[in-house]
């Protein structure tokens, strides 16, 4: 029997959402998450995104984000293996490799973990259950310098926040593959915009971009293309 298996029958599921036992996410709560089927694009990457940010999404994301919920990390991972299924039929590369945006090291050592990090493992390891071994993660970018909290800042103070945030590690050959770069939650895109300038500034290109969420609100008017 499998661990996880294993750990089903001692600790049954309960919903992340209600608590309701039975399921990861119970039918009514499933209701609340709205799947995200668009296709977004920051300076020209298409984006695909899992959900779109709703007070669930949000709930999901900052359990597996701040509270280290590795219930909610493989839900969230789930669901972007299901857009990267659409995201390997448009780009067809024979392999890829999954680089984290990378969080302050204050909050790295904050939580404890590399949340980024974790995420991406676990979504290619779902990868790996559904397609074999077509993806490595990479841990490409690092943070460059600190920066504010960006919770409370308008579109143009995140971009402004965000400038020259990264920095790209020397001597890594990912020829061959395509580069996905990963977040769990775009709003503005200040974020995705500079580490994709980090990545091309370091000479890398990605294929597209993947996103456990997406606030679709925001992306309509305030990225630039």
């Amino acid at each position: 029997m499998f661990l996880d298996e294993l750990l089903a029958l001692i600790y049954p599921a309960s919903c992340l959402l209600c608590g309701w036992a039975g399921a990861t996410i119970c039918p009514r709560c499933e209701v609340l998450l709205a799947s995200c089927r668009e296709l977004y694009f920051i300076h020209n990457l298409p984006l695909y995104s899992a959900l779109h940010y709703s007070e669930a999404s949000a709930h999901l994301i900052l359990a597996a984000k701040e509270s280290n919920d590795r219930v909610a990390a493989r839900y969230l991972a789930e669901l972007m293996a299901m857009r990267f299924a659409r995201l390997h039929r448009e780009v067809t590369a024979d392999s890829y490799a999954l680089v984290p945006i990378p969080s302050a090291k204050a909050a790295d050592y904050r939580r404890g973990y590399e949340h980024m990090l974790l995420l991406a493992r676990l979504l290619s390891k779902r990868i790996k259950e559904e397609y074999g071994d077509i993806c490595v993660v990479t841990p490409l970018l690092y943070p460059a310098r600190r920066v504010a909290d960006q919770s409370q800042l308008t579109a143009r103070e995140r971009a402004a926040n965000m400038k020259n945030a990264f920095g790209v590690k020397a001597g890594i050959d990912l020829s061959g593959r395509g580069i996905i770069l990963v977040d769990d939650l775009v709003t503005t895109g200040s974020t995705m915009g500079e580490a994709l300038r980090a990545l091309r500034a370091g000479r890398y290109e990605p294929v597209a971009l993947l996103s456990a969420g997406v606030a679709g609100r925001f992306l309509a008017n305030k990225i630039g293309r």
